[in-house]
C-alpha cells in the first residue's frame, strides 16, 4: 500500500513538472490567440448592441418618445430610455468580451487572464490606430461636421467616467472569459491525468 502511495505521489509530481513545463513552453501572451478573441468580441459586441438598439427603439416608439437631439431638453421617458440603453449595452459589451476572452482562453491553453487582457489591449490598440486615421481623414474630408456631431460635449468629466466604466467592463469580462476558456483545458487535463 506504501508503494501505491509512493507512486501516485510521484505520478502527481512528473504531473506537475510536465505542466511547468508546457506551461514555460507555451505560456504567456498569444498575440494571434488574442487578436481571435477580439475579433470575435467586436462581431459579438455588434450583435448585442443591435438587439439592445431595436429592444430601445422598440420601446421608445411604443412610449411616443422623440429621438432626443444634442443640447436640446430630454424628457424623463428620454431620460429612463437612455438610463435602459446604457444597462444593456454594458450588459452587451460584457457578454461580448466574456465570449472573446473564453476564445482567446481556450485558444491559447495556458495564462487565460493574461491572453483574456490581450483581448483588450487588442481593443485599444486597433481604437488608437483608427483614431489616428479618422484624424488624418477627418480634416480632409470634414467627417464630423457631415455627422452633425457635437464633439466638445462628449468631452466631458462624464465622458471620461463613461470611458473608464467602459475600459473596466472590457478588463473584467474579458479576463473571466480567458479563466473559463483554461478551465476546460485543465479538466482534460486532470481527466487524462487520472487514467
Amino acid at each position: 500500500m506504501a508503494e501505491s502511495t509512493g507512486q501516485l505521489r510521484s505520478a502527481k509530481s512528473v504531473q506537475a513538472e510536465r505542466d511547468r513545463n508546457l506551461r514555460d513552453r507555451f505560456g504567456g501572451f498569444l498575440w494571434g490567440s488574442d487578436f481571435i478573441g477580439f475579433a470575435v468580441a467586436v462581431f459579438f459586441t455588434i450583435v448585442f448592441f443591435g438587439i439592445v438598439g431595436a429592444i430601445v427603439g422598440t420601446v421608445g416608439y411604443q412610449l411616443g418618445a422623440p429621438v432626443p437631439k444634442i443640447g436640446a431638453h430630454v424628457t424623463g421617458t428620454q431620460q429612463n430610455l437612455g438610463i435602459g440603453g446604457l444597462v444593456g449595452g454594458l450588459i452587451a459589451l460584457f457578454l461580448a468580451y466574456l465570449i472573446g476572452g473564453y476564445t482567446a482562453g481556450r485558444m491559447a491553453r495556458f495564462d487565460g487572464a493574461k491572453n483574456g487582457l490581450g483581448v483588450v489591449v487588442w481593443t485599444v490598440v486597433i481604437a488608437i490606430i483608427l483614431g489616428i486615421i479618422g484624424g488624418v481623414l477627418g480634416d480632409r474630408f470634414n467627417v464630423a461636421s457631415q455627422l452633425h456631431l457635437n464633439i466638445n460635449a462628449t468631452l466631458t468629466s462624464r465622458g471620461l467616467i463613461s470611458l473608464a466604466v467602459t475600459l473596466v467592463v472590457m478588463f473584467v469580462a474579458a479576463i473571466a472569459g480567458g479563466l473559463m476558456g483554461v478551465h476546460y483545458h485543465k479538466k482534460i487535463d486532470r481527466a487524462v491525468g487520472a487514467t
